[in-house]
């Protein structure tokens, strides 16, 4: 299943082909089917920053349920400079307000809430069996909480890495049928309460 998904930032590209200071913050990257997730310490590399923001819809859970757990999957096909990269320490954060995919900019989008999980992901030196390799996250609080206001779960994928070349490369729900498997997923595990 597809879902709202976009990146915000300098994308692969470090915001290439951009005016740093009047389009930059304002560019919307609706459609892309991969998203990069990059920061470091040298602030005048900040057009290579990068997040991802992702909303999973809750409506294929029953009312009434209790949720066990929950995880974020992200398939990785890919990082900036693989020679000089680093492993990334990774984080999902919640986020409270609703966003929309033909408007989202690094500008306008919406603060972090909580952080509610990390995972250190790796470097690809070479080529790895598509659709890449699979990192998860623990998501249960987020959706635990949206599940029982009623709401989506709206999630943002961030890194505060220092090193350069540490963007890693993952797949967007934009893409194709053909790689169903490699978009962002979401899996939740429910039950009765007692």
């Amino acid at each position: 299943m597809q879902v709202p998904d976009s990146p915000v930032g300098g994308g692969s590209v470090c915001g290439s082909g951009l005016d740093f200071w009047t389009q930059w913050g304002n560019a919307n990257y609706s459609g892309v089917t991969f998203f990069n997730v990059q920061n470091q310490t040298d602030v005048a590399d900040w057009p290579c920053f990068s997040k991802h923001y992702v909303t999973f819809p809750l409506t294929n859970i029953p009312a009434g349920k209790l949720i066990k757990s929950a995880h974020l999957s992200l398939h990785q096909f890919g990082n900036a400079d693989p020679q000089n990269a680093k492993s990334s320490l990774i984080q999902v954060f919640s986020i409270k307000d609703d966003w929309k995919i033909s408007t989202l900019t690094w500008n306008n989008a919406p603060l972090a809430l909580e952080n509610l999980s990390q995972t250190w992901v790796g470097v690809i030196q070479t080529s790895v069996p598509w659709p890449g390799n699979e990192y998860t996250w623990d998501v249960s609080r987020a959706v635990d909480q949206a599940y029982q206001s009623g709401a989506p779960v709206r999630l943002v994928i961030y890194s505060a890495d220092s090193a350069q070349h540490s963007g890693k490369y993952f797949t967007t729900s934009e893409a194709g049928d053909w790689d169903a498997v490699g978009r962002p997923t979401l899996f939740v595990d429910w039950g009765n309460p007692n």
